[in-house]
């Protein structure tokens, strides 16, 4: 689950609001908090451990405008409870409230074993995993892209629109072969000791290859990790999908530099790019209006 600390000043408005709405969910579900409450990605939840008649389970809040709480992002631990062969978390109970302009929406969850690989987002060591957990890691990605869902939180104007922006080529981007794809794989979001998946928000069809491609954005300041991605997820990363996949992924992570965020990972960022485009574009695929 995406829990690393973020920037914002500890008693700010909204962060006193999001421990407001956990207290309250706390109340309304009869449950115990244990340790410390977690804030997501620029604040936009809040989770802990939780305690209720001996059992221990994982409590997320989330918040949204009024007008954006609905459709893929806002239900996406909900419609992850049909994907099966997957190690993740399972939906038990959910509530939901409106605050003003604000809706919260209250997810209790099973608790997931083990720990996650890295503190943060982006890789900045080797995390020691075996050939027992990439294997898992092979097997479970397998067994989600031969899930059935409708469900789309990628726009594939947006990726060609961006990808022409930054890299000024124009690509064809078709979702008519999307497969499903978790969407926001990284080191934060996978666990080990056991094996398994957290936070299915943004869990939908993507490119054949998008989930790797994600996961190897995330690892580029850790050469033999992002090497053993490549080589393991070849054939996916290697596509026309999954050369799209690397090069929108590689503009989420530069404009996410751009604002502050992994900055030290920008020159591996370029590299890799100029790596893809210097080799891997497929032909005709470069915009005749750049320079």
């Amino acid at each position: 689950m995406t829990t690393v600390e973020t920037t914002a000043a500890p008693g700010s408005a909204l962060r006193v609001a999001l421990r407001t709405a956990h207290s309250r969910s706390l109340a309304d579900l009869g449950l115990n908090a244990i340790g410390r409450a977690r804030f997501g990605w620029r604040d936009r939840s809040i989770g802990s451990v939780v305690e209720r008649a001996g059992g221990r389970y994982w409590l997320r809040v989330v918040w949204s405008a009024r007008d954006r709480a609905r459709g893929s992002w806002w239900t996406g631990n909900r419609d992850a409870s049909q994907i099966d062969g997957v190690a993740k978390p399972r939906l038990l109970e959910v509530r939901a409230w409106e605050e003003g302009p604000l809706v919260y929406r209250a997810e209790l969850m099973t608790l997931l074993p083990g720990r996650a690989c890295a503190t943060d987002a982006v890789l900045a060591g080797a995390p020691a995993l075996d050939e027992s957990w990439w294997g898992e890691l092979e097997r479970n990605l397998e067994a989600l892209s031969d899930a059935r869902t409708d469900r789309m939180v990628l726009d594939p104007e947006i990726m060609r629109r961006r990808i022409s922006v930054f890299f000024g080529i124009e690509m064809d981007i078709d979702s008519d072969d999307w497969v499903p794809s978790h969407g926001d794989l990284h080191w934060n979001n996978i666990h080990r000791d056991p094996f398994a998946i957290a936070d299915w928000e943004a869990w939908g069809l993507a490119p054949r290859g998008y989930d790797a491609a994600f996961l190897l954005g995330h690892s580029l300041a850790v050469p033999h990790v992002a090497d053993q991605i490549a080589r393991r997820f070849r054939r996916d990363l290697e596509s026309e999908g999954g050369i799209v996949s690397q090069l929108y992924v590689m503009t989420k992570l530069l404009t996410r530099a751009d604002a502050g965020e992994h900055e030290h990972l920008v020159p591996a960022l370029h590299r890799h790019v100029g790596r893809l485009l210097g080799t891997r574009v497929p032909p005709g695929r470069r915009s005749s209006s750049t320079t």
